[in-house]
């Protein structure tokens, strides 16, 4: 076998690098390559398609072939070739600026920390790329990052938050009259409602989702649903119907050959309705076929459910040595892939099974475990917090290195213009004097200036450990406290405790820094303002593209866009504003920022003014701004900022 893929690699590499200028045949040995690496999922050959679409610099076909791989990657667990793409997308987008891509970097950084299971962080990527894709108007992409931003959060039980995520997708794909991502958030949508008991409203939407591909006579969309709606009576303990709804779903012909996976729950869920039914051979029966079928298919993480079944299958006839090794099977896979539930029913049921101090220890290390899920998920989360700050680490060390590199540069030139200023003033004599003390004067200042703004960026730093400490430390309690509380069904309470949460989380994000690196000032200020958009309140930015941003100070570039949100949360708050301008301007020593407001307007000569106003005020103040408002009641707020770009 693996000298047919060595000889496929050989002819692939010959065919592909005699045919490189011919786009059309470039393509095609593309899409052999995709059509292998499915089959074989070996990185290598993904690595010769992401070499080969580089030489053609098409960044059409460069993204997509991206796209494709690292989705595959991602469904197949091939870490390899889902940090390759990720990596080939952050040169793609240093090179040619496109948010699109960016968008797509952070796809795929998302997907990536769902595999190393960091729901937190993939979910943080996740957003930022489809707060990029609103910006872009690019509706599918939205929907689409809508619906995985709604399985992380389904996947830790976060329903109500999940809820919340979907039906925002669907007002975004829907009206594309798009199938493939409303059908699937739809379908999202139906299990939240089924797993939080809303049996009724789940058949309804798992009918609506049908009711989007009907028209394409797919009967394997017509044995899911059955599927889905047999799962919505089961969850009421209506075993009778949802055998009838999965008898059907496995009636669909062909079903078992074209789509193995579905067949199979369609099996479980009907051989499991029928042993509760007291059904038990024919329950067996089909227990044992779908373990077979997983095995063959190599469905590992669906190893654990079937190994489960047959395990209490067993227990209830009495046949203890196969009911306890098909538990014992189940315990190991789901500790393998970290399923929790099913690790304590295991649990539970070995230790009924093995008699004996055998027994106690099963019961005790299961008495155990669910006590100290806490102190497990905690130690869970510190693991991750230790990878990031790992991380964070490194890229503190790079940064430093380089302010380090940067100050000696400065004051290799400070030096060379010292030398230089001597000798034209030992040259020149007495008439230079005086343009020899406006210099120092103006290099005083520039020193100021420069000490600010590392007074500036040290206290960044410290806001950044301050939002770090909230994220991962407060957030993580209150958000174990949280689950606690609902496992107690203390609903008020648990309601409060997550408006806490998210108070928390807020604030850890207004308190991070913001960075111009990886994203422009343009495109931060796009995602900022995205958020304030509605279909009453119109948001416009002006003259934009008419500032040098890259030759700008970051720290600068952080003044503004601090103020900017700040500006845009009052206003929001409190203007009762339809429209907002925010205008740019540079001049050879200063940067211009307009916010102009058509909002209820305040008496400026009021001693009571906002904190935020106050605030905004002293950050300019501190780097020698000047900041100034205007309002009249009625007539709206104008904010004018302007900040030298070197501190003269």
């Amino acid at each position: 076998m693996h000298n047919k893929y060595l000889i496929l690699f050989l002819f692939l590499s010959t065919t592909i690098f005699s045919q490189n200028s011919n786009f059309d045949k470039t393509v095609d040995s593309i899409t052999v390559l995709y059509k292998t690496y499915k089959k074989t999922l070996n990185p290598e050959i993904s690595k010769i398609a992401i070499n080969l679409v580089d030489k053609t610099q098409s960044d059409s076909l460069i993204s997509k072939t991206y796209k494709k791989f690292g989705l595959k990657s991602f469904f197949k667990s091939d870490k390899k070739t889902l940090i390759l793409v990720k990596e080939n997308l952050k040169k793609l987008y240093k090179k040619n600026k496109d948010s699109s891509v960016l968008a797509q970097f952070y796809y795929i950084k998302g997907l990536e920390y769902r595999l190393l299971y960091k729901p937190d962080s993939a979910f943080y990527y996740l957003n930022r790329s489809k707060n990029i894709s609103i910006a872009l108007k690019d509706s599918l992409s939205v929907g689409e990052k809508y619906f995985r931003m709604g399985i992380v959060q389904y996947k830790v039980r976060d329903y109500i938050g999940t809820e919340a995520t979907v039906i925002e997708g669907l007002k975004y794909v829907e009206p594309l009259n798009e199938i493939y991502f409303t059908v699937f958030l739809y379908k999202k949508l139906g299990n939240v409602l089924m797993i939080t008991d809303r049996q009724n409203e789940a058949r309804e939407v798992f009918k609506k989702a049908y009711s989007f591909v009907k028209n394409n006579n797919n009967n394997f969309d017509l044995a899911k649903l059955y599927a889905s709606l047999g799962k919505t009576y089961e969850s009421e303990g209506n075993n009778l119907k949802a055998s009838e709804y999965y008898y059907k779903s496995l009636q669909v012909d062909s079903l078992a050959i074209k789509i193995p996976h579905s067949y199979d729950l369609a099996l479980e869920g009907y051989s499991y309705n029928n042993f509760k039914l007291g059904n038990k051979e024919l329950a067996l029966k089909g227990y044992l076929e779908v373990l077979k079928s997983r095995i063959k298919r190599k469905d590992v993480n669906n190893y654990v459910f079937s190994y489960s079944l047959l395990g209490e299958l067993y227990a209830s006839t009495n046949q203890i040595k196969k009911a306890i090794y098909h538990t014992k099977e189940g315990l190991r896979i789901a500790k393998k892939i970290n399923h929790s539930e099913r690790i304590l029913e295991n649990l539970f049921l070995l230790s009924r099974l093995v008699k004996g101090e055998k027994g106690r220890l099963y019961l005790e290390e299961h008495f155990k475990l669910n006590d100290s899920l806490f102190k497990r998920e905690r130690s869970i989360k510190n693991q991750f917090a230790k990878i990031r700050f790992e991380t964070e680490k490194k890229d503190k060390e790079n940064k430093e290195l380089k302010i380090d590199n940067d100050r000696k540069q400065l004051q290799l030139e400070s030096e060379k213009q010292q030398k230089t200023i001597g000798w034209l003033i030992a040259g020149a004599g007495i008439m230079f004097i005086g343009f020899g003390t406006t210099v120092v004067l103006n290099r005083r200042k520039k020193l100021l200036f420069e000490s600010k703004l590392l007074q500036i960026e040290a206290r960044e730093k410290e806001r950044q450990q301050i939002a770090k400490s909230l994220h991962d430390e407060v957030a993580g309690d209150i958000r174990i406290l949280h689950k606690k509380l609902e496992k107690n069904k203390l609903v008020e309470e648990s309601k409060e405790l997550d408006r806490v949460k998210e108070n928390v989380r807020s604030l850890s994000h207004q308190l991070s820094s913001v960075s111009f690196d990886e994203v422009s000032f343009k495109n931060q200020i796009v995602n900022l303002v995205s958020d304030y958009f509605e279909a009453d309140f119109r948001i416009k930015i002006k003259d934009i593209n008419t500032v040098k941003w890259q030759d700008v100070n970051n720290l600068i570039k952080r003044t503004l866009f601090l103020s900017i949100r700040e500006a845009m949360q009052n206003i929001d708050k409190y203007a009762k504003s339809s429209n907002v301008i925010i205008s740019f301007k540079e001049s050879k020593k200063s940067l211009f920022l307009t916010i102009n407001d058509n909002g209820k307007g305040f008496d400026t000569s009021s001693k009571k003014k906002g904190i935020g106003l106050k605030n905004m005020k002293e950050r300019i103040e501190e780097i020698n701004g000047v900041f100034s408002v205007d309002s009249l009641k009625e007539k709206g707020t104008t904010i004018n900022i302007e900040i030298p770009k070197n501190g003269n």
